[in-house]
């Protein structure tokens, strides 16, 4: 009797861990992609005695809503390249479909499979029209973007929801935020 109450307090507590281990991992993700979305620009140039000067910084934060069916809505980059309509039940389901390009290439569409939303980080894998797949992970953050001259000197500042993720293929790797509309 006593080493069944033994091995019955090991796995509880083993799936304790990996439950907590599995925490730690989702919260390192989250923290990685939005530390990897920032970005801080700054660009002077002088040419024949006019000087002009680009500051750009943007940060993200990750947010959790108290009711993830909150997250349900269509997203979208600013220049219309990058679309996806999200539905999140009350019961926590995830689904979702969307469109991509590059540049003025026609949309790509996609849908998400075995989608799930854990804090702020949704992760799937998206299937193309195409019958490509591929692993899908992305944020929802509180976007600030400031603008102007310099640090010292910003001209506009903007707080936007949405989402973003890091897209990336052999050439290339790109930030993409969406915003929800």
């Amino acid at each position: 009797m006593r080493l069944r109450h033994v091995v019955i307090a090991a796995l509880l507590l083993s799936n304790g861990l990996a439950g907590a281990l599995y925490a730690q991992e989702t919260a390192k993700k989250t923290q990685d992609l939005v530390a990897a979305l920032d970005k801080n620009k700054y660009k002077s140039k002088e040419k024949k005695g006019i000087k002009v000067e680009v500051y750009v910084d943007i940060k993200n934060e990750p947010v959790v809503k108290p009711n993830p069916s909150e997250y349900s809505g269509t997203y979208a980059d600013d220049m219309g390249l990058n679309r996806l309509e999200l539905h999140v039940g009350s019961d926590g389901r995830v689904e979702g479909k969307g469109s991509e390009s590059e540049s003025e290439q026609k949309p790509v569409q996609y849908t998400l499979q075995d989608a799930r939303i854990e804090g702020a980080l949704l992760t799937a894998t998206r299937v193309f029209a195409d019958g490509r797949t591929d692993k899908f992970e992305a944020v929802f953050v509180n976007q600030t973007r400031k603008s102007g001259t310099n640090a010292a000197k910003i001209d506009s500042e903007d707080k936007v929801f949405g989402l973003g993720y890091i897209e990336t293929n052999s050439q290339w790797t790109s930030r993409v935020f969406m915003a929800k509309k």
